[in-house]
């Protein structure tokens, strides 16, 4: 192979890492090779191509179909099965939550107290999060709801068996309405509405929802 050719190769095989991501993949649990995925998967369209990643990477399809399973599990892609005009089944791949995540440890809304309060809300519901949900999580935190409040009203939210975050916001607004800013404040309101209904009739579970005081 001449020297010429060599260079087109070494020009038509770079993977392009952004600066935004090779500062703060770490922060995502990211390792090298995840790393260097992702760049390729910036680059290229939805469809994924196991081929061409493996060739890049001098590795098997069989090991980037498990590295991008350990990326999926981290919350940081979708892969879809989606039928094309053919009709024959096809793997396409979102990075938005990637994205989402970037944005939040960019701007530094992310902080490791906040960090946190969104991996509670992955637990509660048990699935990770969609960016969707993290923009709205996020534009609670910006809104100057305390952490331990959302927090609060998500157990209420789960307690109840309404695990969304539109029934969580109503709670948010009733609180935010009724004044009450703490947990304490909170937890005072709740034993007051117990109280003044059981002076009357004995009522179910408390559902803040149904307070139309």
């Amino acid at each position: 192979m001449n020297i010429e050719k060599l260079i087109e190769v070494m020009k038509e095989r770079s993977i392009h890492i952004p600066l935004y991501l090779a500062k703060n993949y770490k922060s995502l649990k990211m390792d090298e090779k995840e790393l260097l995925i992702m760049g390729i998967l910036m680059e290229s369209d939805s469809l994924i191509d196991y081929a061409k990643i493996a060739d890049y990477l001098n590795i098997s399809e069989q090991d980037v179909l498990l590295i991008l399973n350990n990326i999926q599990e981290k919350g940081l892609l979708e892969i879809k099965v989606v039928k094309n005009e053919d009709g024959i089944m096809e793997e396409h791949v979102s990075i938005d939550n990637l994205y989402s995540k970037l944005a939040l440890a960019i701007i530094g809304v992310k902080s490791e107290k906040e960090t946190n309060i969104f991996e509670v809300f992955e637990s509660e519901f048990g699935r990770t999060l969609s960016s969707m949900e993290y923009e709205i999580i996020t534009g609670w935190l910006e809104s100057n709801y305390q952490e331990e409040v959302i927090i609060e009203a998500l157990r209420e939210a789960v307690y109840n068996g309404a695990s969304n975050l539109r029934y969580i916001d109503r709670i948010l607004y009733e609180w935010n309405k009724k004044g009450i800013k703490s947990v304490t404040e909170v937890r005072k309101e709740k034993e007051r509405f117990t109280k003044a209904k059981r002076e009357k009739i004995e009522i179910p579970d408390y559902n803040w929802l149904e307070d139309h005081e």
